[in-house]
């Protein structure tokens, strides 16, 4: 797929849905005492990234929570990242 090909998707479209995402602690302490978080973009859409990034692209990034967050959640995963 070339350039044009890409102008084209994203003119179009205007939005990559990039599937369902977990997302992934890095770093316990990053900067002043605040942990980081990162999401993971799937690799089968690594030329798009590529494409967005060297033409320097700005992205917005919207979550979507599932509906029922009860299987989800963790008690002391949660109270950990609050104490940290």
């Amino acid at each position: 797929m070339g350039s044009k090909m890409y102008h084209l998707l994203i003119t179009s479209a205007g939005v990559i849905d990039v599937g369902e995402r977990r997302i992934v602690r890095t770093a316990r302490d990053y900067g002043s005492g605040k942990p980081r978080f990162v999401i993971n973009l799937p690799t089968t859409r690594n030329e798009i990234w590529i494409y967005l990034w060297e033409n320097k692209i700005p992205v917005k990034v919207f979550i979507e929570l599932p509906e029922d967050l009860s299987k989800y959640e963790r008690q002391k995963r949660s109270v950990e990242i609050e104490e940290g």
